[in-house]
């Protein structure tokens, strides 16, 4: 296994050099992005393209302990997290996921909507209501003649979302405890990116950077409470159980991932682009002979069974059909583009614009880089056939990106629409993190900066408009 201390040690001193001088940089374009939205000078979508979002018409100061404990606990997470993943880590990873549901709470707190609010509002969060007024069994058994009394952003999404407050509203009664236990339920993709990242590179501390980076996401922090916020947990549980499988081939693997795509449809449908960072793992894979044939027909063929098994259970028991529904919320998508006349070609490059601040502008700039980087050595080496597992990863994640741009489904509040595409570009960032660095101190930095950019565009920004 390689560790922090090999991979750096191995690093001659102006590489070192080069790679501190690259993450002050990062951090610099960011500081300059987060005064032009402390200035009223950053749009948050298209004027042209008729959407945006706000600026809030009154700012109100904040308390300063906020910042300071976030900064505190960031700081102790960061170092002695780093200091003891490699030797405790099951207690490590307990204490930082704490950590990390306190920090998000306290970084929404800048916000002047509470999290009651949110989750009450038919406006910013249409699934709380149906699921208020109506049973689980009902929304799956009668979803097509109900949905048209639903609140607007309801009728066109799948019915996932209305049955997780189901769920919840077993747990609790009170609308800003459910908005809490949504900070809980989506800080737990930070323990499975830490488990991909663990698989697949071999290496606790990129996996531990991972975990922090992936509670840092400011498009995540923008849009605690809302639901989009749980999108990437399903999407990396499924990824989880895929690279599982790589590794041991036990055949339970592909039934839990059957059902883990039906549910992610069920929930949200739109991060099925990332197979293809699935597949690209698949490739490799293959390629280094770690998956047999025969291992891939079993994956497949049980992957099937059990996803038509469950469809073919919600058919039978409450004669609800995915796909038909599905189909259904595809058409209100390339509909509600037509209608709010959203160009193709304007939000083609807003939608660039507006995910490179949302993924976290350090983050940006060293994928960016890295994915530079990649294609300079590949010119350089002249040898194609060569690919890590890192470059493979961060290939797939830059191609997943652009088709889900070309495609053109989304046309603004990609913001908040693709906070389970930013989950996977905190991963770049931290396999430079880890590679390049001894010290912590510069990922310290990156992650003080994504902080820094978070609490300030909340403060500025109406995301969330009751």
């Amino acid at each position: 296994m390689e560790n922090k201390t090999t991979s750096s040690t191995s690093s001659s001193p102006s590489n070192n050099a080069n790679a501190l001088s690259l993450v002050v940089t990062a951090c610099a374009v960011g500081m300059l992005f987060i005064f032009l939205v402390y200035s009223r000078n950053f749009i948050f979508g298209s004027k042209a393209g008729h959407w945006t979002y706000p600026y809030s018409e009154s700012v109100f100061p904040f308390p300063v302990w906020i910042p300071g404990i976030v900064f505190l606990s960031l700081g102790l997470s960061i170092f002695a997290g780093s200091k003891f993943i490699h030797s405790y880590e099951k207690i490590t990873l307990i204490g930082c996921y704490l950590n990390a549901v306190l920090m998000q709470t306290l970084i929404h707190k800048v916000y002047p909507v509470p999290l009651g609010i949110i989750v009450q509002s038919d406006t910013a969060n249409s699934f709380y209501t149906p699921a208020m007024r109506y049973s689980a069994f009902d929304i799956l058994t009668k979803f097509n003649e109900l949905d048209s009394s639903f609140p607007p952003h309801a009728r066109s999404n799948m019915p996932g979302k209305i049955l997780l407050y189901e769920f919840l509203k077993v747990l609790t009664s009170s609308p800003r405890i459910m908005g809490f236990l949504v900070i809980v339920l989506s800080s737990l993709g930070a323990l499975l990116l830490y488990g991909i990242c663990k698989q697949l590179f071999h290496d606790k501390q990129t996996a531990f950077y991972a975990l922090i980076l992936y509670s840092l996401i400011p498009c995540k922090l923008f849009f605690l409470p809302l639901l989009n916020t749980i999108t990437p947990v399903i999407n990396l549980l499924c990824l989880y159980l895929f690279v599982a499988y790589i590794e041991n081939t036990h055949v339970l693997l592909p039934w839990l991932l059957g059902i883990g795509f039906y549910i992610q449809i069920l929930f949200e449908p739109l991060p099925l682009v990332t197979g293809i960072l699935f597949l690209g793992i698949l490739l490799l894979a293959i390629y280094e002979k770690r998956v047999s044939s025969k291992d891939l027909w079993k994956l497949m063929f049980n992957l099937g069974v059990s996803f038509l098994s469950v469809y073919i259970l919600f058919s039978v028991f409450f004669s609800f059909h995915l796909f038909q529904v599905l189909t259904s919320a595809l058409n209100d998508a390339v509909n509600f583009n037509i209608n709010a006349q959203r160009d193709y070609w304007i939000w083609l490059g807003e939608d660039i614009k507006g995910f490179f601040y949302a993924v976290g502008v350090p983050i940006a700039v060293i994928t960016i880089y890295m994915t530079a980087q990649i294609f300079t050595q590949w010119k350089a080496s002249e040898n194609f056939t060569r690919l890590s597992v890192e470059n493979v990863f961060v290939i797939s994640v830059i191609i997943t990106f652009f088709v889900l741009v070309f495609l053109g489904i989304n046309r603004g509040e990609i913001t908040r629409l693709w906070i389970f595409l930013a989950v996977f570009f905190q991963v770049p960032a931290s396999i430079f993190m880890a590679k390049k660095f001894k010290s912590d101190i510069p990922f310290f930095l990156v992650t003080s900066t994504l902080v820094v950019q978070s609490i300030i565009t909340l403060h500025r920004i109406s995301f969330i408009i009751p």
